[in-house]
């Protein structure tokens, strides 16, 4: 069967005996991850509810993967060839490429690793847990791999052109070392989760779990901006030894090339024999449980008997959002599928918890030096941050895990096809975002006291105004819910959603500098009767759409 492997992944062959040894059935691993693979490059664009039928999915999901991905692995290159200390330059560079692979994991590949219907199909067939559970990792590595290479390869080709080709290897050794540690620490949360967890209680601890990998990863990368001893008075760090390396787990992978550039002091050393351990204990404690990794996802499949109440909540945002009639129907539409779509879930909430923590750590340097009343101003503005996740949420809106139920819209013709989207946008707001902003504006009261008032307000309304800026992008390339979830929209999505997140980036950055800065609840007041004048005017473009 192992001609059966696709082109250029006849490497494979070389790890027969191991996997072997490790109860897997290799014959059957190279028929399984080449059919996987077919699957995933013909993976279905949904049901055709488009506009655009000219365009077609990707035969590659590789490639196209790769490219996008080396928009980010140019950034980090031109960041390392910076004239900065090599210890700055490589702790920085791994934590931003462990906070960026481990991000696209969660958003992208997730389906991929919580997918429960390989062992319903292929475990009948004789095929077991090891190998099914092999050939899902198997094909998760392809794709995380050419993720890893491409966001941080044009940086190894830097510490190859400024410190030689020995630290070059060192850092691309780390580099693969950080992208299993990372896939580890995933997998391993996971089968906890899996194991302790039953029913809807298991979907809703798994969100939570999501939301808290990508909160504390990204917190402990950004320890040295955070603690108050960690830089010295130039913004750089310190060499000698802290206790917040035993923690900071990206900045371990920064050991080796020290190392190798000859940086022989007990930190290096230190870092190195945890990125090492660390990443052979945690494979080895995976590794030992893979077969019950299958056995537990299966869980997943499992309806939970509790019944759906209209709660007081959705009844309110009904009426505030969308009143009567068509669109009222299509909010509730939007608010039960956003109920039930386990993958939109597992995209979106990572990235709007990494908007919330990311004007904090990027501001962290700056408020440090502030008195409290100072750093006040610009806290209360923080609630803009959930901006970060809007691409996300609305792009990942055109896909589901049971597409067909859109079929319906063939038979049965839209005669305002615009407010199905703006309905199903309003309901993303009111039930993912709009939470959210009430329990920031109630840390913000606290901080700011009655000050805070017009920034909360100013938040929400921001963030409504570009939730319909970015729905009506959505505009007539397809309705909602029509595709179906699957590695090429996560590879597309992260594509989209990275220009988008930069244009938010910018905006927020904006917003909480002027709004900190000049700190008026006249220009708040002004911002907000804009946002509200943007939003009626786009609210109003939807009635005109044609999908």
């Amino acid at each position: 069967m192992t001609d059966q492997l696709p082109k250029g992944l006849g490497w494979l062959t070389h790890w027969r005996g191991w996997l072997t040894r490790r109860g897997v059935n290799f014959d059957q691993f190279c028929l399984l991850l080449s059919t996987k693979l077919l699957l995933v490059t013909r993976s279905s664009g949904g049901l055709g509810l488009r506009l655009n039928q000219s365009a077609k999915p990707s035969a590659h999901p590789l490639r196209t993967s790769f490219l996008w991905n080396l928009l980010i692995g140019g950034a980090l290159a031109i960041f390392l060839a910076l004239p900065l200390p090599l210890m700055f330059g490589l702790s920085s560079f791994t934590s931003a490429l462990f906070l960026m692979f481990f991000l696209t994991m969660l958003t992208s590949y997730a389906t991929l690793l919580l997918d429960p219907k390989d062992r319903l199909i292929f475990g009948v067939r004789g095929v077991g847990d090891r190998t099914l559970n092999a050939v899902r990792v198997g094909l998760v590595t392809l794709f995380l791999g050419a993720t890893m290479l491409a966001q941080g390869g044009p940086a190894i080709i830097v510490l190859v052109l400024r410190f030689g080709p020995l630290v070059g290897l060192a850092g691309l050794i780390s580099v693969v070392l950080l992208g299993v540690f990372a896939l580890m620490i995933a997998l391993l949360f996971y089968l906890l989760v899996l194991r302790f967890f039953d029913g809807e209680k298991l979907k809703n601890i798994l969100n939570i779990v999501q939301i808290a990998l990508v909160a504390g990863i990204y917190l402990v990368s950004q320890l040295p901006n955070l603690l108050p001893n960690s830089v010295d008075f130039s913004g750089l760090l310190h060499t000698g030894f802290s206790w917040w390396y035993l923690i900071a787990l990206p900045v371990w992978f920064a050991g080796l090339p020290l190392l190798a550039h000859g940086t022989f002091t007990a930190l290096a050393f230190l870092l190195t024999g945890l990125s090492l351990i660390g990443t052979i204990a945690l494979t080895w404690a995976y590794l030992h449980h893979a077969a019950a990794f299958e056995q537990y996802l299966e869980k997943l499949d499992q309806s939970g008997t509790t019944i759906r109440h209209n709660s007081r909540y959705f009844r309110l945002m009904r009426r505030l959002f969308a009143g009567h009639g068509d669109e009222a129907a299509y909010f509730t539409l939007g608010w039960r599928m956003l109920q039930s779509e386990r993958e939109y879930k597992l995209r979106v909430y990572p990235q709007l918890v990494y908007g919330l923590i990311l004007p904090m750590v990027l501001g962290a340097n700056v408020l440090r030096n502030m008195s409290f009343s100072q750093a006040s101003h610009y806290l209360v503005y923080l609630g803009v941050g959930v901006i970060f996740g809007l691409p996300t949420a609305i792009w990942f809106l055109a896909y589901s895990s049971q597409p067909e139920a859109m079929g319906v819209f063939r038979y049965v013709p839209l005669a305002h096809p615009g407010l199905l989207l703006r309905g199903i946008v309003k309901a993303v707001f009111a039930r993912i975002f709009l939470p959210l902003l009430l329990v920031i504006a109630v840390v913000a009261l606290a901080i700011g006291g009655v000050h805070a008032i017009t920034p909360v307000a100013l938040s929400i309304a921001l963030t409504y105004m570009v939730a319909l800026v970015y729905g009506r992008s959505m505009g007539p390339k397809q309705l909602p819910f029509s595709e179906e979830f699957g590695p090429q929209k996560g590879m597309q999505g992260g594509a989209i959603g990275f220009a988008m997140v930069f244009v938010s980036m910018i905006f927020l950055a904006l917003i909480i500098f002027v709004g900190g800065l000049v700190f008026s609840p006249w220009l708040d007041l002004a911002a907000i009767a804009l946002a509200a004048l943007v939003a009626w005017l786009i609210g109003r473009g939807y009635k005109t759409m044609v999908i």
